[in-house]
């Protein structure tokens, strides 16, 4: 009797241990998993790409542009590249990407991509961010289209908006 009780204890050792180191990797995997959201300006921009490509307008509104980009009256989310052409379009602009450069500065950035269009004509986007319920979203892009490309920028420059 004493025999079993005391192989109940170790047993009941044994798989505990293992279950509680089981549980501290599973929390620490959920823990970096929950970190997974974009950080970097480029990082919002390559998920706003993939998003583009899938036509996942509805999470395009609802999380990669800013609110007063998004309130312009949608009634569909499928009219998305209707409202905003360049918009639907910015990710085949490029289809060669040279560099890109970030700036940040609190809830306020500017990501510029140089590279080349289908043609091979030197282009750059700038693109403006704005922070808005802990994620950076877009809010505002200019393409510029070049003659060389040693007119490429060599830092992030901030679109300037037209009137």
């Amino acid at each position: 009797m004493k025999i079993t009780v005391l192989c109940q204890k170790e047993f009941r050792f044994l798989l505990a241990a293992p279950f509680k180191i089981s549980l501290l990797l599973l929390l620490f995997l959920s823990g970096c998993a929950s970190h997974s959201k974009p950080v970097t300006l480029y990082d919002t921009y390559i998920e706003y790409t993939y998003r583009i490509e899938a036509r996942d307008y509805a999470y395009i509104l609802n999380n990669l542009i800013t609110q007063s980009m998004g309130t312009r009256g949608i009634e569909r989310f499928s009219e998305f590249p209707d409202y905003f052409p360049i918009l639907a379009d910015l990710p085949g602009i490029l289809v060669k990407k040279k560099e890109h450069f970030e700036l940040r500065d609190g809830n306020f950035g500017c990501l510029t991509l140089n590279g080349f269009d289908r043609f091979d004509r030197p282009a750059v986007i700038k693109m403006e961010f704005g922070r808005e319920q802990g994620s950076w979203k877009l809010g505002y892009v200019s393409v510029d289209y070049l003659n060389l490309p040693s007119e490429f920028t060599g830092a992030a420059v901030c679109p300037k908006r037209r009137a």
